[in-house]
């Protein structure tokens, strides 16, 4: 069950993926300011917002560091034979 949500969501583009990362990432954070915090309910959701919106650029951003240094590794350099 969870290999089968992970590669599907391996499978997703980035822009999807991050943001569905960024949806989940508000509604938990949402929940949690809201009856954590004790924050209103505006209060909470802007706040959410903003650190989903933070933690999506972030994501996304690394993302694509990661996959462009994985793809240049691979076509460089002599294989090793076996």
């Amino acid at each position: 069950m969870i290999e089968d949500i992970l590669l599907r969501f391996r499978a997703m583009a980035l822009p999807f993926q991050t943001l569905l990362i960024g949806a989940v990432f508000f509604t938990i954070y949402d929940l949690f300011t809201y009856f954590g915090h004790g924050l209103g309910a505006i209060e909470s959701a802007i706040e959410a917002l903003i650190a989903s919106l933070i933690f999506m650029a972030a994501y996304y951003f690394t993302s694509v560091a990661l996959r462009s240094k994985s793809t240049e590794r691979r076509g460089k350099g002599l294989r090793k034979k076996r």
